[in-house]
């Protein structure tokens, strides 16, 4: 006969994982908007109010049928632009591709898209002998809904003849490895993307945020990254994440504003995850962005 406490302990295990399953589920539809404004003195005026959304790890999530939430989400945010991060699918041979190209193909046809690559899109263009040319169709796909697919480029914005930098680098599968970080150098993007142009504000999509340090000398004024899911259980109070998808238990970067110098990065919490479908006080994100070309007290 199994011992009262020995019964008590697993009765009290089970009741807890359902609490943390359901929480969890309940978590993961709970989609907000998070506000940022960035404000330096090399945004140009006619730049002054640029509104950008960034949205980053979908993971073929949806809110609400055909992601209609979201899209009503965006809408209230009053974008001039449409910033995909990377992860929007799910790099597994049994997951469809469609929910991430039915959102794109909306958004595009009411906003400029700029997409990124994150580790799963990679996985996929990397990885032809077991996905076939899963990838090769998914970016012709944006590319005929109108999105621009970057890939280790630079594009040159342009509002009233004046010009800020948008740049997009794939990481190479050594800086998602799990349970370190290696090195990046600056020499690392420089041969990825070139050299920054420093006279003008430079964004850079950049999917893993560990390198924060790394792109803010090589010369971006504003990373956007994603990646670690907010890390997955937030602890309240002292608003921490737990743990990140490279296995690095409360990690530096993990959801929110960070600055070095002039350089800030947006870290979002992300949209959906994959494997461990697992949300604690970590509500999914749709990342509203104002770019401010005046100087004042309150500047970074």
């Amino acid at each position: 006969m199994i011992p009262f406490w020995i019964g008590g302990f697993v009765l009290a295990a089970v009741i807890f994982t359902v609490v943390v399953v359901l929480a969890s589920r309940r978590e993961n539809k709970k989609l907000v908007v998070e506000r940022y404004e960035i404000r330096s003195p090399k945004i140009p005026e006619a730049f002054d109010d640029f509104r950008i959304v960034f949205l980053t790890d979908l993971h073929c999530s949806e809110f609400g049928e055909e992601n209609r939430e979201l899209i009503e989400m965006v809408k209230k945010c009053r974008p001039h632009m449409i910033l995909a991060g990377g992860d929007m699918l799910i790099s597994k041979e049994d997951k469809s591709i469609e929910v991430p190209l039915k959102l794109m193909h909306q958004l595009a046809e009411k906003y400029p898209v700029y997409y990124a690559d994150g580790n799963h899109e990679l996985r996929l263009m990397r990885n032809e002998e077991i996905f076939g040319v899963r990838y090769k169709e998914y970016i012709h796909e944006l590319k005929e809904y109108g999105v621009w697919h970057m890939s280790n480029e630079t594009v040159i914005l342009e509002q009233e003849g004046q010009f800020i930098h948008l740049t997009a680098v794939d990481l190479e599968p050594k800086f998602y490895q799990r349970f370190r970080i290696p090195e990046m150098k600056q020499e690392d993007m420089e041969q990825a993307v070139g050299k920054a142009f420093r006279d003008r504000f430079q964004i850079l999509l950049a999917h893993n945020p560990n390198y924060f340090e790394t792109y803010a000398q090589w010369g971006a004024d504003l990373v956007l990254a994603g990646h670690f899911h907010g890390g997955m259980v937030r602890i309240p109070k002292i608003n921490r994440g737990v743990i990140s998808p490279q296995f690095q238990l409360f990690p530096k970067y993990d959801a929110g504003e960070f600055h070095i110098g002039d350089s800030t990065m947006i870290l979002s919490r992300g949209l959906g995850n994959h494997s461990i479908k697992l949300r604690l006080f970590n509500k999914p994100e749709i990342s509203c962005i104002t770019l401010k070309s005046r100087r004042d007290k309150t500047w970074h």
